[in-house]
């Protein structure tokens, strides 16, 4: 008996001198895959499809799923990435970190900006000096200064690597978040609400490409601040779904901005009340164990559909057309995974440097 105590004593110690588990370590799972699931839906929302300026419930078509998902449902993905930033960010204090995370955030988001944009730049430069494309949609070898500047950097607009903007705004909202760590904690409502402000009448220039994301990321600080029980609606994505879909078919035929703002709450929320289930799921345990390659796949996706455009590849307004436009993004979400895993198997160093060390 006297053995088995001394044996078993350290562990109360230990469980004792443990750090306590934060909202992002007891939720790691679910925002795994959550980040998966609004990664593969950003890359359904970059697939080229020219939707009708003119919609009618008279005139239907075959590929009218296709457009209500692109104009409604799937445009939300950015602005849940974004909150959960904001919430990682301030649950973990990373905010309070000064330096540390500026250094981080320059190695997990703008490396790989830089990398995977410049790269690509340099590619439709040779490409356009020999004459394999043309310059219709961007002329880098007769562009002045400010459009270099907006190609590689995104100064004032988005890059060749046009996803990227997403890492180019949220590095910018970071360094802020860090600036005003003291003032977002004391006053997240107010910053809120100054947000919105900023977004609405763009009193920040070109700082924010997307500026909106300014108050996604502060919604998800609101979030960590006031310690807000994620999972208290989790049983309620049965009633989120059918609302969201009614949502997304109303906005599309009678868009209004509260309807809008309406689909960004119920697509959150279904999104994240549905990841619950991945306690009860093996495949969506599958899934969530993959999430290690989203990041990735947001930042190759892009340059496979630069290909796609430049090959003119376009989904005909047919039941056809449909079944590509379902089927082509996921295969080109799983190329893109496909493609860093045999980069990172031949040069795994530099795979990890040019992914912020996510995904190999």
């Amino acid at each position: 008996m006297t053995a088995e105590v001394l044996e078993t004593a350290p562990a109360p110690l230990a469980a004792a001198t443990s750090k306590p588990r934060d909202a992002v370590d007891i939720f790691s799972q679910r925002l795994s895959l959550a980040r998966l699931i609004l990664i593969v839906l950003v890359v359904y929302v970059h697939f080229p499809l020219s939707v009708p300026a003119e919609r009618s419930l008279n005139a239907l078509t075959p590929l009218d799923p296709a457009f209500i998902a692109n104009a409604t449902f799937l445009r939300f993905s950015v602005t849940i990435l974004t909150i959960m930033s904001g919430f990682i960010m301030f649950t973990k204090h990373a905010d309070q970190r000064g330096m540390k995370t500026v250094e981080k955030k320059v190695r997990t988001l703008l490396v790989p900006f830089l990398f995977w944009n410049l790269g690509l730049v340099a590619a439709l430069y040779l490409a356009q000096r020999l004459g394999i494309l043309s310059g219709q949609r961007l002329d880098l070898l007769t562009a002045n200064a400010q459009t270099w500047a907006d190609a590689t950097l995104a100064w004032s607009t988005r890059p060749v690597n046009y996803p990227l903007y997403f890492l180019r705004d949220l590095f910018v909202i970071s360094l802020i978040a860090i600036v005003a760590s003291r003032v977002v904690r004391a006053n997240v409502i107010p910053v809120i609400a100054v947000s919105v402000l900023i977004a609405e009448y763009n009193l920040d220039g070109n700082l924010i490409l997307r500026t909106p994301m300014l108050i996604a990321f502060f919604i998800g600080a609101a979030l960590a601040i006031y310690k807000v029980p994620l999972d208290a609606l989790d049983r309620s994505w049965p009633y989120f779904i059918p609302l969201l879909l009614v949502a997304c078919v109303t906005h599309y035929y009678y868009p209004s901005e509260s309807s809008g703002l309406l689909i960004s709450i119920l697509g959150g929320l279904t999104i994240w009340t549905l990841t619950a289930l991945v306690h009860r799921s093996r495949a969506l345990q599958k899934l969530a164990r993959l999430a290690k390659y989203a990041f990735p796949i947001y930042l190759i996706h892009g340059i496979i559909l630069f290909g796609v455009l430049a090959l003119g590849v376009e989904v005909s307004n047919s039941f056809t057309g449909l079944a590509l436009w379902l089927v082509l993004p996921l295969v080109i979400a799983i190329v893109s995974a496909l493609a860093f895993r045999l980069f990172s198997l031949i040069l795994p160093q530099f795979a990890s440097f040019t992914t912020g060390g996510r995904g190999a």
